[in-house]
């Protein structure tokens, strides 16, 4: 794995993957670079959700783009009105949905309320565990897939896991001349 990975290389619409799981170090390091290429610009859709657990729906829903864009509550509170009505979440659900606690809800619910999340902020790029793309292509509905069809003709995506290069394309890499220009301007 080299840590000179070239995102400014990779288009919208690409998948560009990694065979490790998100867990592991190598994937922790590329999502890392990625993160430090466009900090509080890059969302993760996770198998599981990725909620804090001890947090309630609705403040995993906003937290990235509160904490990256210090944008105000009622902002967000449009901005995930917006999402659930492009998910089609139903309107008599949403309050005791946006109460609950992540460990209550189901697999689907926490993977369509990651999508949300992701919708919320607005990311520039997208990093997607192979499971989370299996689960869309498979049982999600038809307004979680048109979302993220949306998303991904906006920005690149990340695929991680076991046959995520059998959907994706390799991320280029700096040239040599690239990489000793950056460490020579350390």
């Amino acid at each position: 794995m080299s840590s000179h990975w070239d995102f400014s290389a990779c288009h919208a619409g690409v998948y560009y993957g990694c065979e490790h799981e998100l867990r592991t170090s190598s994937s922790h390091k590329m999502v890392v670079a990625l993160q430090k290429y466009l900090p509080g610009q890059v969302a993760c859709l996770q198998e599981g959700g990725g909620f804090v657990n001890n947090l309630r729906v609705w403040e995993n829903l906003i937290l990235p783009a509160w904490y990256h864009e210090s944008v105000s509550l009622p902002v967000l509170e449009i901005r995930v009105a917006a999402a659930l009505n492009q998910l089609g979440v139903a309107r008599e659900e949403r309050l005791s949905l946006m109460a609950a606690l992540p460990a209550s809800l189901s697999r689907a619910q926490r993977r369509t309320l990651a999508l949300v999340r992701t919708l919320v902020q607005s990311p520039a790029w997208l990093v997607v565990e192979v499971e989370w793309l299996a689960w869309l292509n498979g049982a999600a509905d038809i307004h979680c897939k048109e979302a993220f069809a949306a998303l991904l003709r906006q920005c690149p995506a990340l695929l991680l896991g076991a046959g995520a290069m059998q959907h994706a394309e390799s991320l280029p890499l700096m040239s040599a001349a690239i990489i000793e220009e950056s460490h020579a301007v350390a």
